[in-house]
């Protein structure tokens, strides 16, 4: 990754890179904060007296009348039109935003109409990758959400004075625990590095970004559970002191905060997600400028003129094969067989 010097110089040359980070995160502040359920619920002593079993059942029951319903067909598609319009929405700033930070990365020399150039260039494509990320984040939720029951059966048995579980519960929480992180790591380092190929790749955009994620992985997953990491401290924070809702004024003051200590953290993640993308096109994709080759095996760049070169001797070699079989047939005698 380029140097701190580097990092604020790029700053400096495209100051929407940040600036519209800081909007960002400034407007999902304001709808985290002042919601409904956030006000009512946004506190560890609500977190931890909640019944979630009882909840999740409700949820359940609810799920089947809505399915015996006969109202399955046209709810869906509201949703889906809801989710679309979501997405249209977002990608009209994000589809110029990344076009923006991607030639901030790659060093490209300033030029005017980058937003825009981007959001011709983008906008489909974002508003793609956003709606089929919306549709998979619901049912990845459930999966998750779900997932803590049984540990909460085991631990609410425990509290009940049933102490014979304790081993099964610990391993059974350590489990779902270790489950879950990797879960959630590998469902947001596969959904952020699909967005800087977006803009930075002319063809195959999102199959190139997952094959990319796939070679890289092992080296991305720490990178990533890292901003999870710090993402869920800040969240703690907010939660202990709920989201500073005793007050008007200290709630508007958490939010300031908040939202400039996300901005720089959500930058440097995006920074080193759109730079090392850039190092992984070009050691996979060195000729992506004229076309996208499929990926070679192993991780090594392989320079096209020794992939050419092994082309033909291949082709040599074979000829050489079938003019052997030739003279070989030539030189057959059936003599033995008068």
């Amino acid at each position: 990754m380029s140097s701190m010097q580097e990092f604020f110089r790029r700053i400096k040359r495209r100051p929407l890179v940040f600036f519209g980070m800081l909007i960002i995160t400034l407007i999902l502040g304001v709808l985290e904060t002042y919601n409904p359920i956030i006000k009512e619920y946004g506190s560890f002593g609500k977190i931890l007296d909640y019944n979630y079993i009882k909840t999740m059942s409700l949820w359940t029951v609810k799920l089947n009348e809505f399915l015996g319903s006969g109202n399955v067909f046209s709810s869906v598609m509201i949703t889906l039109l809801i989710m679309l319009v979501i997405s249209t929405i977002i990608s009209l700033f994000l589809s110029g935003y990344i076009n923006i930070f991607v030639n901030a990365v790659d060093d490209k020399e300033k030029q005017k109409g980058e937003f825009i150039a981007g959001l011709e260039k983008n906008f489909f494509k974002t508003m793609l990758y956003l709606f089929v990320g919306l549709l998979m984040a619901i049912p990845f939720f459930f999966f998750i959400l779900y997932s803590v029951v049984p540990t909460l059966f085991m631990i609410k048995q425990f509290l009940d004075g049933d102490t014979g579980v304790i081993f099964t519960m610990l391993l059974m929480a350590l489990l779902t625990l270790v489950v879950i992180l990797f879960a959630i790591v590998f469902f947001a380092m596969y959904f952020t590095y699909i967005l800087p190929s977006i803009a930075g790749l002319k063809k195959r955009n999102a199959r190139s970004g997952i094959k990319m994620t796939n070679m890289y992985a092992w080296y991305l997953l720490p990178k990533t559970a890292l901003f999870l990491f710090i993402s869920a401290i800040i969240r703690v924070l907010l939660f202990v002191i709920h989201f500073g809702h005793q007050s008007l004024a200290l709630s508007i003051i958490v939010l300031l905060i908040t939202a400039i200590l996300r901005s720089f953290v959500y930058y440097f993640y995006l920074y080193f997600v759109f730079n090392t993308f850039i190092a992984m096109r070009e050691d996979l994709y060195p000729d992506y400028d004229e076309e996208i080759p499929t990926p070679p095996k192993n991780i090594a760049r392989v320079p096209q003129q020794r992939e050419t070169e092994e082309l033909a001797e291949t082709e040599v070699e074979e000829d050489s094969e079938s003019d052997n079989d030739e003279g070989y047939n030539d030189e057959y005698d059936d003599s033995f067989e008068d």
